[in-house]
């Protein structure tokens, strides 16, 4: 099982913060709003007796030990029977209320006070003024009872009844309080089951446990619906910086064997696999490298959409042999070294064609011609082309995006390209959140974006030229 240290107990309530402070200030707003309009206050009194014979206390002080002891027992039996049946009914008619017996017992109640000859009869009502009348009441019909049955007049009251105008139920305070600490730990404990029962690659940890497979590069997460070449239109970005890192580790990846033909595939769709190809041959070309990138997604390109070229001639015109590769291939207006080979018409048989003998050849021509191809190829966790194209390609790019693919599924599509002998090169984690742990397992990122205030520096460079 997954170690999970302070850092990432930190990461997954910051994550959560918002759900979990939304949850917080909805149960606290429920609770204030049904304290305040909702639920009817309810008031409570009480009647205080006393069981013992009258005495004057000031011609005489002592009381027989025995008597007392008397008096405390039928304290007990004296409780019992202010709830009787007997004494309920009588109190329900002389006060004309219209309620049953039930609903009069679980109003009022009976406190014996420990070790004295006390008895306390307590009212709650929603009405102040008839809590008071009930209580009064049940105490004048009790001793007419007691001096019926018991033959003696051994109960006084001490205290009558007065209404109580301050509510006891609700308490708006109260239950706003116990609802917040409520709606909290609702937040925390979703939180904390959602990330438990999360099944996704979220860490470079993860990858290398689960896949056995070394992770290139971490791109972090960029807002926003579509992500087209942000390595060149914001060439100080920490996305760009991220990618500058992904092309020095594919140049390392592989030293006995030269990384030309390169396979950018993920195990499902909206991984961003398109994206890393984009950026990616974007960046290589800009280390003074000639890059050829082909969209050998047969099933759902999408690169021409992302550079705003059309789609109507590409491979699978000059696989076909209506087309050369002069006639369609697209140089990236701003960068001279890149170009860009769209998919072209949907074939029937998309696998058959880039396993084909056609394919293999015209990828050896291109291998003349540029110092690097980079392949957009389909998920492998759908369809086999990946598969089929691993065999005529020198390695495959696994893109995975943190917190998005199941790891079995991620799983599945490696074995299948081991299957075939596929030369995995590694891995990149793709999509990570900026604030996120996962974000912070890469210094880099946060390397770059402390020094990346490249603008300040250069400032103070040119002050130190101007005084020298």
């Amino acid at each position: 099982m997954e170690e999970i240290s302070l850092r990432d107990l930190f990461f997954i309530l910051r994550k959560w913060m918002p759900l979990i402070i939304a949850l917080t200030v909805i149960a606290v707003v429920i609770a204030g709003v049904l304290s305040f309009y909702v639920l009817e206050p309810e008031y409570q009194t009480f009647t205080t007796l006393m069981v013992g014979k009258p005495k004057d206390y000031q011609s005489d002080a002592r009381l027989e030990y025995n008597e007392i002891l008397l008096n405390q027992k039928l304290v007990s039996t004296y409780g019992e029977l202010v709830k009787s049946r007997t004494v309920v009914d009588k109190v329900i008619g002389n006060l004309n209320l219209d309620m049953s017996y039930n609903t009069f017992t679980n109003k009022v109640s009976v406190n014996l006070v420990k070790d004295t000859e006390i008895i306390k009869i307590q009212v709650t009502d929603h009405d102040p003024y008839l809590a008071a009348d009930i209580a009064n009441e049940t105490a004048k019909v009790f001793m007419d009872t007691v001096k019926e049955i018991m033959k003696v007049e051994n109960v006084q009251v001490i205290d009558d009844a007065q209404p109580n105008l301050i509510p006891v139920k609700p308490k708006p305070k109260l239950n706003m309080a116990i609802a917040g600490v409520l709606g909290l730990m609702i937040g925390v404990f979703f939180s904390f089951l959602v990330e438990y029962l999360d099944n996704t690659i979220k860490s470079e940890e993860d990858v290398e446990r689960h896949l056995g497979l070394a992770v290139l590069g971490g791109i972090p997460e960029v807002r926003g619906k579509d992500v087209g070449l942000i390595s060149m239109t914001d060439p100080k970005s920490p996305f760009t910086e991220a990618f500058r890192t992904l092309r020095t580790n594919i140049q390392f990846s592989s030293i006995d064997k030269e990384i030309k033909a390169l396979i950018v595939t993920s195990a499902s769709p909206t991984e961003g696999k398109s994206t890393i190809s984009l950026n990616l041959a974007s960046i290589i070309a800009q280390n003074n490298k000639k890059v050829l990138l082909i969209d050998c997604d047969l099933r759902k390109p999408k690169l021409h959409e992302k550079v705003g070229i059309t789609n109507f001639e590409g491979l699978t015109n000059v696989l076909m042999g209506e087309r050369t590769l002069e006639d369609v291939v697209h140089q990236y207006v701003g960068e001279n070294s890149f170009y860009i080979l769209p998919s072209g018409p949907i074939p029937p048989n998309p696998a058959e064609l880039l396993g084909s003998n056609r394919m293999k050849s015209f990828l050896d021509s291109v291998r003349e011609e540029f110092d690097m191809i980079i392949l957009d190829s389909s998920p492998v966790g759908l369809v086999t082309d990946s598969a089929v194209l691993s065999n005529i390609a020198d390695g495959i790019l696994y893109v995975t995006a943190v917190g998005q693919t199941d790891i079995e599924i991620i799983k599945e599509g490696k074995e299948l390209l081991d299957k075939v002998k596929a030369n995995i090169i590694g891995v990149v984690l793709n999509k990570i959140p900026t604030r996120g742990r996962a974000y912070y397992r890469y210094h880099y990122y946060q390397y770059y974006s402390y020094y990346g205030n490249e603008p300040r520096k250069k400032k103070k460079k040119k002050k130190r030229r101007a005084k020298a």
